[in-house]
């Protein structure tokens, strides 16, 4: 291989790195959007109110009929006093701001946190007809809304996600095909040569489609090395810089290590169906 084709392939080579990290992070991105939208969606909790009035036999009823369905996860009984603490906590206002209102008027309430499969409007909204009639139950609240735009959200940061990292793979195969093209009209004597001797187009073939799958490959490796660096960086050494609500989200997001194989695979994928496509053209070199 010739100095100036030596300079090529380096150069296809950091490409298809560049390229490949930013189809990765998009595709990280994207997964990490969807996993925190998940996750937001699943901190949404339908909450039934009581009545002041509700007698202890009624409050017994409507916990064993929350209990009773399926898509319940778990339920939590919040008193007047601890619905008090958490606004107190979460406004970040001190118990003197309510002495004027007189007695507790945060009303008692049941948390209830639900399965994966009812995490949606539609969901939500069959457990609430059904718990809204109960004795002492004065209404029963889930958020309706915030589910169906996080649902909506999620569906819709995937599929962006998805599209542009598979355009940019995309590319990358273009890039690659274009040298392997390249390659085989510089070669283009050789190869004659070759065809001359009675090589079939396989054995001619077979070193453009090796280049093409390496190429791939390293990208794919380069790629990985980069992401996960920068995940390192930003998750391990930057992630505790930060507090409160922002922390909180840093600490949901995830690097999966099948990541790194997969975006190898594709670099190799990518690479090695670049070169078939380009290679076809060999046929249309005379012999």
């Amino acid at each position: 291989m010739s100095r100036g084709q030596r300079a090529v392939t380096a150069g296809v080579t950091l490409t298809a790195a560049v390229v490949l990290t930013l189809a990765g992070g998009c595709w990280l991105a994207a997964w990490n959007a969807w996993t925190l939208m998940r996750a937001w969606r699943a901190d949404v909790k339908v909450v039934v109110y009581l009545r002041d009035t509700a007698a202890p036999e009624e409050l017994d009823a409507i916990r064993a009929a929350i209990a009773s369905e399926p898509a319940v996860r778990a339920h939590h009984l919040v008193t007047q006093a601890e619905a008090e603490a958490e606004f107190l906590r979460f406004m970040q206002l001190d118990r003197s701001v309510l002495e004027g209102l007189g007695d507790n008027p945060f009303p008692v309430s049941i948390e209830v946190s639900v399965a994966d499969t009812a995490q949606t409007p539609s969901g939500m909204a069959a457990l609430a007809r059904r718990w809204t009639p109960l004795a002492g139950v004065e209404e029963v609240r889930f958020g309706e809304a915030l589910i169906r735009d996080l649902s909506a959200a999620a569906r819709v940061v995937w599929i962006v996600g998805a599209v542009i990292g598979g355009a940019l793979a995309a590319a990358v195969a273009v890039v690659i095909g274009v040298m392997v093209h390249i390659s085989l009209r510089v070669r283009r004597e050789e190869i004659s040569l070759l065809r001359l001797l009675g090589a079939s187009d396989g054995v001619i073939l077979k070193p453009f489609l090796l280049e093409g799958l390496a190429i791939g490959t390293v990208g794919g490796l380069a790629a990985s090395a980069v992401l996960g660096g920068a995940w390192l960086v930003v998750h391990e050494r930057w992630g505790s810089t930060f507090e409160g609500l922002l922390a909180a989200w840093i600490d949901r997001l995830v690097f999966p290590m099948e990541f790194m194989p997969l975006l190898i695979g594709l670099g190799a994928v990518v690479g090695g169906a670049g070169s078939v496509v380009a290679a076809r053209r060999v046929r249309q070199l005379a012999p």
